[in-house]
């Protein structure tokens, strides 16, 4: 649904009021494993897991994405920040190529200028992870299995 959809349905009353996509897509998740799953068999069976593996983690990209990559651009922009600090020139170098954030990151580490036991950039990479995990796989970074987000 697309954010002017969304705005829009929003000022609607009741039932003319249309769910954001990720509830949608749980519903669709939901009806499609609790209650066509136990009557299909086999290769459809196995499909039918698969689509709604899909949809699960779609919702969660929706639900979970732009916060995900909000803490990313901030953890990389502070990264940056303290390698910039003490090796001006890896970092100017990098940006004046035109370099994604990403591609400066590389640099630096293949300078020297951040080491790689430097405990902000675990920290970065750690959450990172973690942050995409919870996302594509939940059951790896929720110790009880849940499968909640």
């Amino acid at each position: 649904m697309s954010a002017r959809m969304r705005d829009e349905a929003e000022g609607l009353p009741g039932p003319a009021r249309v769910p954001p996509a990720e509830v949608l897509l749980d519903a669709a998740a939901d009806y499609l494993d609790l209650e066509l799953r136990p009557s299909l068999e086999g290769y459809h069976a196995f499909q039918l897991r698969v689509c709604v593996n899909v949809l699960r983690l779609v919702a969660r990209e929706l639900r979970l994405g732009p916060a995900a990559d909000a803490r990313a651009r901030a953890s990389l922009a502070a990264l940056l920040g303290s390698v910039a600090d003490t090796d001006t020139a890896t970092v100017a170098e990098a940006q004046a190529r035109g370099a994604a954030p990403d591609d400066v990151l590389v640099a630096a580490m293949a300078s020297g200028a951040l080491p790689l036991d430097s405990p902000a950039l675990l920290a970065h990479l750690r959450d990172g992870l973690r942050d995409a995990l919870a996302i594509h796989n939940p059951r790896w970074v929720q110790p009880d299995g849940r499968r909640d987000g």
